[in-house]
C-alpha cells in the first residue's frame, strides 16, 4: 500500500518510526512517500506525481502542518485528487493510528459496491462464469506444481546419479552446489506462486459466495458451514497450508544433502 506522508520536516523521523510499527502491528507492507520540500525546485512536480500514484495520504500533526505554507499545500493538493486523508496526532498511541488506518484495507464496504444490479449477464451466468474460473486457476497450480516437482526431481537425480557413477570429485563439487542454490530459489518462487495461488482462489470464492446470495440455493456456502468455516482443523485444513510445505521439505533435503556433501569435500582433503 502506497501512502504519501505529510509532515514537517522535524516530525519526519517520528513518523516514519510510528508507520513502521503500525505496519508490522497490522502485517501489512506500507510503502512509505516522504518528500523534502526544503531547497528542491522541483518539489510540487514530485508531490503531484506521488500524490498520483498513492492509494492514500496521511497527514501527521494537522495543527503543525497548517503552520507551513508548503504542507498546507500538499494537503490542498491531496483534497484534490480525491484520496483517503487521514490525520495521525503525535500524541496518538499505536492502537487508535492502527484503528484511523484500517479502513484503507478493509475494503468490504468497496466489495460490496461490485454487486449492484445493471444491464448485462444474470447472477446465475456469473456464478458459473466465477466456478469456471476458479476450476482453471486450480488447472494452473497443479500444473504448476508438476512443473516444479520435475525440475527439482531432475536435479536430485542428475546430483544422485553423479555420486552413484563416481563423477562426483573435488573438481566437479561445485556444480552439485550449484544445484543446491538453483534448487533452493525454485523452492522459494515454488512457495510464493502457492501462496499467491491460494490467496487468489480464496478472493474468487468470496465473490460466488456473495453471488449465491442472489440464488435460492447456497451450496458452497452450505459446504463451507460443514466444513466449520475453517475454525475446526481436524475437519478441515486449506490446500494451500499444506501444500506450502512441500516446497519447505524440498528445500530441508537439498540443504541435508548439501550439508553431507561439504561435509565428505572436508574429509577428503584430510585423507
Amino acid at each position: 500500500m502506497k501512502l504519501f506522508i505529510i509532515h514537517r520536516f522535524k516530525d519526519k523521523k517520528q513518523a516514519r518510526i510510528l508507520l513502521k510499527k503500525v505496519s508490522r502491528k497490522m502485517k501489512i507492507k506500507f510503502q512509505l512517500i516522504f518528500l523534502d520540500s526544503i531547497g528542491c525546485k522541483t518539489w510540487k512536480d514530485q508531490a503531484i506525481e506521488a500524490i498520483s500514484k498513492a492509494e492514500a495520504v496521511i497527514v501527521y500533526d494537522r495543527k503543525s502542518c497548517e503552520e507551513s505554507e508548503n504542507a498546507k499545500w500538499e494537503i490542498n493538493k491531496a483534497g484534490e485528487s480525491n484520496l483517503q486523508i487521514v490525520d495521525i496526532n503525535p500524541n496518538d498511541n499505536l492502537s487508535i493510528v492502527c484503528s484511523k488506518i484500517k479502513p484503507l484495507y478493509d475494503l468490504e464496504e468497496e466489495f460490496g459496491k461490485c454487486f449492484k444490479r445493471k444491464d448485462g449477464l444474470n447472477t446465475l451466468e456469473l456464478y458459473k462464469l466465477m466456478i469456471n474460473s476458479s476450476e482453471s486457476l486450480i488447472q494452473r497450480r497443479q500444473k504448476t506444481n508438476a512443473f516444479f516437482i520435475s525440475v527439482i526431481g531432475s536435479f536430485l537425480a542428475i546430483a544422485g546419479l553423479m555420486v552413484k557413477s563416481g563423477a562426483l570429485h573435488s573438481g566437479t563439487i561445485w556444480l552439485l552446489y550449484g544445484f543446491s542454490v538453483v534448487g533452493l530459489l525454485l523452492c522459494i518462487s515454488w512457495r510464493n506462486l502457492i501462496d499467491n495461488y491460494g490467496k487468489l482462489n480464496k478472493a474468487k470464492f468470496d465473490v460466488i459466495l456473495r453471488l449465491e446470495q442472489e440464488l435460492d440455493a447456497q451450496i458452497f456456502t452450505a459446504e463451507w458451514v460443514s466444513l466449520g468455516k475453517g475454525l475446526r482443523p481436524h475437519k478441515y485444513r486449506s490446500f494451500t497450508s499444506t501444500e506450502k510445505n512441500v516446497p519447505l521439505y524440498f528445500s530441508w533435503l537439498i540443504l541435508v544433502l548439501t550439508f553431507i556433501a561439504i561435509v565428505w569435500q572436508l574429509l577428503s582433503k584430510n585423507i
